[in-house]
């Protein structure tokens, strides 16, 4: 999975201009913040005058209306994730902010490591550790969130052969 998810919370609305900016986007609705009774779709219709919110479910086309006193409301947004279109196996220089022993440092070195999975909130890759064998390495753990401090690249295998 290649999606960054976050969630946009709206306890208990007030007035319509709460909800106003969800119109026509995916809502769950949770009455009396109760998980178990919770019901997602569109928001198609929002009602000053009764207070209440109306969420069409994409399934079975079913609108149910909300009160706002009593609902929280829910929004997700799906981002894409940075590292979306990037393959297993491909090789990739990036910033590294550890030391040899672990402890946080402020000026990066620049590693290269194998892509070995690409999972939901990041990428995991193999850094080989040069002098100590093919199979000598460990696992560098790249957050969706950290990406652009990562500064993730293609490598230049002619130049970029073993770690700096």
């Amino acid at each position: 999975m290649s999606e960054l998810r976050t969630d946009t919370w709206i306890d208990y609305p007030e007035t319509a201009d709460d909800l106003l900016p969800f119109m026509g986007k995916h809502l769950v609705a949770y009455p009396f913040a109760q998980a178990a009774e919770k019901s997602g779709g569109q928001l198609i219709g929002l009602n000053p005058a009764e207070l209440t919110a109306s969420i069409r479910r994409y399934d079975t086309g079913e609108v149910t209306e909300f009160p706002w006193p009593t609902t929280k409301f829910r929004h997700t947004t799906i981002v894409e994730s940075p590292y979306a279109g990037l393959e297993v196996g491909a090789v990739r220089r990036f910033e590294w902010f550890e030391c040899e022993d672990g402890y946080p440092i402020d000026t990066p070195r620049t590693l290269v490591g194998t892509v070995d999975s690409v999972q939901a909130g990041q990428i995991v890759l193999w850094v080989r550790e040069p002098g100590f064998g093919a199979a000598s390495g460990w696992w560098a753990h790249l957050k969706n969130e950290d990406a652009e401090k990562h500064n993730l690249r293609p490598a230049n295998l002619k130049t970029d052969r073993k770690n700096c």
